[in-house]
């Protein structure tokens, strides 16, 4: 799932609750079920070395940011949304941080991550429906919220 449709999660979960613990255990227990389903990624890996990466995961985090500060703008609470979109994100920037400097405290972890994404190498018509569904599910979850 690409880093915008976790966030959007993240952002959904944080404006239902109100326990900032609650709001970083759902956000980071949301990333790992969100990866279970079908969904198109546009990078198999991140390279720091790679600009063209980093553009592209630079892009992916603004717009989520975007979308994030505008749908939650009238949310009381940003900094438990923002707790829960963090850490809806934080397995990525673990796996990412693996994958470029094999830091050995996160190899198990990368090895979790990288056996939930069951559907792996889907084309990006095969994977975008789910990651469309999921978004404006998030959408959808963050406007009820409040209106």
């Amino acid at each position: 799932m690409i880093l915008t449709s976790h966030m959007l999660v993240g952002a959904a979960i944080g404006s239902q609750v109100s326990n900032p613990w609650l709001a970083f255990c759902f956000g980071l227990l949301s990333h790992y079920l969100v990866d279970l389903l079908p969904h198109w990624d546009y990078l198999q890996e991140v390279k720091t070395s790679n600009p063209n990466h980093i553009k592209k995961v630079m892009a992916d985090l603004l717009i989520g940011a975007i979308a994030v500060f505008v749908l939650t703008w009238p949310e009381p609470n940003k900094l438990i949304i923002f707790i829960a979109v963090a850490a809806s994100i934080l397995p990525d920037f673990m796996n990412g941080f693996y994958l470029n400097f094999k830091t050995w405290g996160l190899k198990h972890h990368s090895i979790f991550h990288n056996k939930i994404h069951i559907f792996k190498g889907l084309s990006f018509w095969q994977g975008i429906l789910p990651t469309i569904i999921v978004s404006f599910l998030a959408i959808f979850i963050i406007m009820d919220k409040w209106g």
